[in-house]
């Protein structure tokens, strides 16, 4: 097997983690951790570049920091699908900055205060993202973060992106 071969193998991987993360891939490509950051991203870049023509992309999964293959019409067509209403929308902006700045579970209480709305309706708002995949609740209902949906259907490279040009 070559690099890429090992490389789509890995990347292709599904289970509980789509994907695999940095330390798999180093492994699988028997790289040292000194150099071999640097020698995978550049792997990664020429396969991705040699994948587009057939449909495919490499993403990288910020929640969980592994990278996968898709094709590129299901990001597309993932991105175009999973408009929010303005509510929801802004709760789970809320949240996922919140994971950003905090780490990985988030209080309610927290999420409440940010977001400027009443326990109840953030509850309702929080309920209804989970059913919908986008956020998890724990067991005890007093904490969340972001679920694997948001890493699969929100380009954070665009978002943020976005949202720096709007300052502008």
């Amino acid at each position: 097997m070559n690099e890429f071969a090992i490389l789509v193998n890995r990347l292709t991987q599904s289970g509980t983690t789509v994907g695999a993360s940095i330390d798999d891939l180093l492994d699988a490509l028997a790289l040292p951790e000194v150099y071999g950051r640097h020698v995978l991203f550049n792997q990664l870049a020429k396969l991705h570049e040699l994948l587009q023509p057939f449909g495919f992309i490499i993403r990288h999964n910020p929640l969980t920091h592994t990278f996968y293959m898709e094709t590129h019409e299901a990001a597309q067509e993932g991105e175009q699908d999973s408009h929010l209403p303005d509510r929801l929308a802004a709760t789970l902006l809320v949240v996922i900055t919140l994971t950003y700045q905090e780490g990985d579970w988030i209080s309610i209480d927290r999420t409440t205060k940010f977001r400027k709305k009443s326990q109840r309706s953030v509850m309702a708002d929080l309920r209804e993202l989970t059913d919908m995949g986008y956020i998890e609740l724990d067991k005890n209902g007093g904490r969340v973060r972001p679920g694997q949906k948001v890493a699969f259907e929100i380009d954070y490279d665009e978002f943020f992106r976005e949202l720096t040009e709007e300052k502008e």
